[in-house]
């Protein structure tokens, strides 16, 4: 483990190559590869309620949805960055991280996907032999390579690396406006105080469009998925469904998610939390009367089409975007940060991100 330094609340403030707004798995996943190549930066933001990292269910699985064939591989790639960057934080930190490439059963899905790399169609006695416990008789499938990680224990080795690298300041403090320009930019928090470098990263999630001085608005917009943790876990594998996915935690189930455009409400709803009990129990007989020990909802940071956006405002080259993951932050957040750190460095990005481009939205 590395060598600790004083806590953030007493370190002081000096200048940063770079700003980073947000302190969810995004931004402090960016604050850490621009460490480690070499760059300084202060990480701002405040724990909110509902922030999507604490939120989400943790699942790996660029191999389930509709994506676009290019996005897919951008996902898989990702995907495969996991168990390196798990077992450095790990190593950094002596926090464990939990992570399955057991694959993921996608049920109720009967078509081959073309894009879909080692992929496995089940029938009634495959899918028992790898689930005794799944009563489903349909059509399913195992993603091999796909799974899924603790997201919990991830955010919290996120933040002690970050805690102990010594070139990044972490700042509690919301952003009241930017003031971006050509070379450098100005990040002013609610306190009055300003912040100065040469690269901002606008990495606030599901608050991305509340950003005062943005060059451009932001089409980010916070879209609710509640879950809720069922006592009980008679799986092996994470399960997609039609109406649910189910996912391993300890001795317990993760049973997500809804998709509720509601502002910024994180809040639980009877009936919600109710069709996802149900969802589960059809899925996995065991789990029908178990009881709930957990709900909550998280906001996810939703564009416009579905893709995140990474990479330079194309007018101010100080501001840099790594923001609107959608459902994919936890997915995505290695390779995005491999590439926040190439630009913040004045490098090419390592990877195409046209499509991530925020002027799609001009």
């Amino acid at each position: 483990m590395s060598n600790s330094r004083p806590s953030p609340a007493n370190s002081s403030l000096r200048s940063a190559d770079v700003i980073v707004i947000g302190d969810g798995i995004i931004g402090l996943a960016c604050a850490l590869a621009i460490a480690r190549a070499g760059g300084t930066c202060r990480v701002l933001g405040r724990t909110i309620g509902g922030a999507a990292s604490a939120a989400s269910g943790g699942l790996l699985a660029p191999s389930i949805g509709g994506a676009d064939p290019s996005f897919r591989v951008f996902m898989r790639a990702s995907r495969d960055r996991y168990p390196a960057w798990v077992h450095w934080l790990a190593e950094r930190t002596g926090i464990d991280i939990p992570l399955s490439r057991a694959g993921i059963i996608e049920l109720g899905n009967d078509a081959v996907d073309r894009t879909a790399t080692n992929a496995e169609l089940l029938d009634s006695a495959a899918l028992a032999a790898f689930e005794p416990s799944i009563g489903w008789t349909g059509a399913a499938r195992l993603h091999h390579e796909d799974g899924y990680v603790d997201n919990v224990r991830l955010l919290a080795a996120l933040r002690e690396a970050v805690r102990c690298e010594w070139s990044i300041d972490v700042v509690d403090g919301r952003i009241a406006a930017i003031q971006p320009g050509i070379d450098a930019c100005s990040v002013r928090t609610e306190d009055g105080r300003s912040q100065f470098a040469k690269k901002v990263i606008v990495a606030a999630g599901a608050w991305s469009a509340l950003i005062v001085g943005a060059p451009r608005p932001i089409p980010v917009e916070p879209v609710r998925g509640q879950m809720v943790l069922i006592e009980g876990c008679p799986l092996s594998h994470a399960l997609s469904s039609p109406d649910a996915y189910l996912v391993p935690r300890g001795g317990s189930t993760l049973v997500g998610s809804t998709l509720e455009r509601v502002g910024f409400d994180h809040s639980t709803t009877p009936p919600a939390i109710e069709r996802l009990r149900i969802a589960a129990g059809q899925v996995v007989p065991k789990l029908a009367n178990a009881p709930a020990a957990d709900s909550w909802g998280g906001l996810r940071p939703m564009t416009p089409d579905g893709l995140p956006i990474i990479g330079h405002d194309p007018d101010l080259s100080s501001v840099i975007y790594a923001c609107g993951h959608g459902k994919n932050g936890i997915l995505l957040a290695p390779i995005t940060a491999e590439i926040v750190a190439a630009l913040a460095a004045g490098t090419p990005s390592p990877h195409d991100i046209s499509e991530f481009a925020v002027e799609r939205f001009d």
